[in-house]
């Protein structure tokens, strides 16, 4: 019968202290570097490992520079629009829209359907509209970088529009990484941990593992911790440089040589197993 102990590690992390940031002001691709957290061990039998616990400002907008350009033509020229980012509503969208069409010398109106929810817009100026080129902004309730003909002067968006804010945040890492799956991409993705964005613009996410379930470490070196933070189309979060924190658990199981009596570590257990002792299988 062998006996291992399992020993507990917190780290804290804070962006603001990031030692490398990767996609600037965004703060949502960081890299942390620590002298050393694991290094190989024998005795190690397998480390479980994730996020604890989060505070994650939601300070991203729903129109930021991923999805704000509206390309179109008049008469066979081309023209777009761009979108200043910030979180908008109908109103105050499809006036910056309207506004933004001026500056190119056009009249747009537009109408939204309460019951269904779908945008018609119409050109009112002299020429015609022709096209909606590839565009970003899919709010609108278009598929982004997908053309569509316009009849008339008058488009009818085929699907709904939508201003919601990002509804996921998923934390990836490969320093971190366990055995995890995507639906986007639908792979294997260094994946640890999705938080629901359940508070308003400007609000703050509070995340708390409160089952203490994590996964198990592909690795059993560790001195840099990369962080990424993505919405739930995979997309880089722009955090428009507002820190977050959060703290990362590592559980190491080791065997313990019997041979030697040593004192339990406050804070740590000793686990009585009846069969050898073999890394678990990957669920979480």
């Amino acid at each position: 019968m062998d006996t291992i102990i399992r020993e507990k590690r917190l780290i804290s992390l804070n962006s603001a202290n990031a030692t490398t940031y990767l996609n600037g002001p965004f703060n949502s691709n960081l890299v942390f570097d620590f002298s050393s957290i694991l290094t190989p061990d024998p005795s190690v039998v397998y480390i479980e490992g994730g996020v604890q616990s989060a505070q994650i400002p939601a300070s991203m907008y729903n129109i930021d520079i991923t999805n704000n350009v509206f390309n179109y033509t008049i008469s066979a020229v081309a023209y777009n629009i761009i979108i200043p980012p910030g979180n908008y509503n109908y109103t105050t969208l499809v006036n910056q829209m309207a506004s933004s069409f001026l500056v190119n010398g056009h009249t747009f109106t537009s109408s939204l359907n309460r019951a269904t929810n779908i945008l018609t817009m119409t050109y009112t100026s002299t020429g015609t509209w022709q096209l909606i080129l590839p565009s970003s902004i899919y709010n609108l309730g278009i598929l982004p970088n997908t053309q569509y003909t316009i009849t008339s002067n008058t488009f009818t968006f085929p699907r709904l529009f939508n201003v919601i804010n990002p509804k996921k945040l998923k934390i990836f890492s490969s320093n971190l990484a366990i055995d995890s799956y995507d639906s986007v991409g639908n792979s294997t993705t260094n994946l640890i941990e999705t938080l629901s964005v359940n508070v308003p613009p400007f609000g703050l996410i509070l995340y708390n593992n409160i089952d203490s379930t994590y996964g198990h470490l592909r690795t059993q070196y560790l001195s840099t911790i990369d962080i990424q933070i993505r919405d739930e189309l995979n997309t880089l979060v722009n955090f428009n440089d507002i820190d977050w924190t959060m703290t990362i658990v590592l559980i190491v199981y080791k065997k313990l040589d019997a041979r030697i009596d040593v004192l339990q570590p406050p804070g740590n257990e000793y686990i009585k197993v009846d069969k050898p002792i073999d890394a678990p299988t990957n669920d979480k």
